[in-house]
């Protein structure tokens, strides 16, 4: 009695479908509710009955379609995509240029530890915000961390490139670092972005962490409640393996004792295959033993590292009180 009545199109296809195994009156009876009304409802119905009858090509048009226009959470749709084919360029040609649905495959991606397959959707998401503001559209709270999760696993190239396409578009405001020069922000006059290549300082208990880009400089206080244990400052590095090193610092004590129990640390990074060498770590002497440290070292067979300043109570200690002041870090290649 109403052609416009969508539901009732969408029922009479259901009906056909699963009660009648009528496939070609339901496909009739879908494509009817998608000529009435040109809204969400209808695009995902037939993206489900193409998925059901795994008629691919036609079930990425119309997953394409839904994309484009749904209100809702898209995991649904790109799980339907990756059990459809787990073809991820094919996949993406199928994921619209809307900024929201590029970071939220990005996210899908990286939940299902696709990590090679995140560098070119970020790249999509940075060209699709165009000169809107990147905490809009995840850097902060989603795109950073995606890149530490993927350093974490050990996927060095694909974080550089989504590094490069946030630098290219100014959404962080330092280089992809290299194997020769690898660390970021040594002078720490950039403030800190928290992820990936660039400064993190580790939170924790009875420790403030104080940057002052202006100062160049970064001031830690340590209170004395602090963990016999902790990591207050972390950064990934690119390091060509079996090669010569060289760290240096500047750091000022004030009302800290030695030794303070603070030391720069470098370690393998978590879940890297490390080519039968374990877990590997280092670690330099006392940061305050004098007020300019040099610390040379090679680097093993692995490519990624994790750079950290942490505090270790010293034996026979109490827990340390008072401020350092870091004025500049530096690693060079030998």
């Amino acid at each position: 009695l109403n052609p416009f009545d969508v539901q009732s199109w969408i029922q009479l296809g259901l009906t056909a479908e699963i009660e009648q195994h009528d496939i070609a009156s339901a496909e009739r009876y879908y494509m009817r509710a998608a000529q009435v009304d040109h809204m969400f409802l209808p695009k995902w119905t037939l993206t489900n009955f193409y998925f059901r009858q795994q008629k691919a090509n036609d079930f990425f048009r119309w997953a394409k379609a839904t994309l484009e226009i749904t209100p809702y959470a898209a995991d649904p749709v790109f799980a339907q995509m990756w059990l459809m084919s787990q073809d991820p360029r094919r996949i993406a040609r199928a994921i619209p240029d809307r900024g929201g649905v590029l970071l939220a495959y990005a996210s899908f991606l990286a939940n299902a530890h696709q990590y090679q397959s995140v560098a070119p959707i970020v790249n999509r998401l940075v060209a699709a915000a165009g000169h809107g503001n990147p905490a809009d559209y995840g850097r902060d709270d989603q795109i950073g961390p995606i890149e530490d999760r993927m350093l974490a696993a050990g996927y060095l190239q694909p974080a550089l490139d989504i590094w490069r396409s946030m630098r290219q578009a100014n959404w962080v405001n330092l280089p992809a670092p290299t194997r020769e020069h690898p660390l970021n922000n040594g002078h720490f006059e950039v403030a800190f972005f928290g992820h990936g290549f660039d400064w993190a300082p580790i939170s924790s208990t009875g420790v403030t962490i104080d940057q002052f880009p202006s100062d160049r400089n970064v001031r830690l206080t340590l209170s004395g409640i602090e963990p016999e244990h902790c990591v207050l400052l972390r950064q990934y590095v690119p390091l060509e393996p079996n090669r010569a090193y060289r760290l240096t610092w500047q750091a000022e004590g004030h009302e800290i004792d030695l030794p303070s129990g603070l030391a720069w640390h470098l370690h393998a990074a978590s879940g890297y295959p490390t080519h039968n060498q374990g877990h590997f770590s280092l670690a330099t002497g006392d940061l305050l033993k004098t007020p300019s440290g040099t610390w040379d070292f090679q680097s093993p067979g692995t490519d990624l590292y994790l750079f950290t300043l942490e505090y270790t109570r010293p034996l026979g200690s109490m827990r340390a009180t008072g401020t350092v002041t870091l004025q500049a870090v530096s690693l060079q290649e030998q």
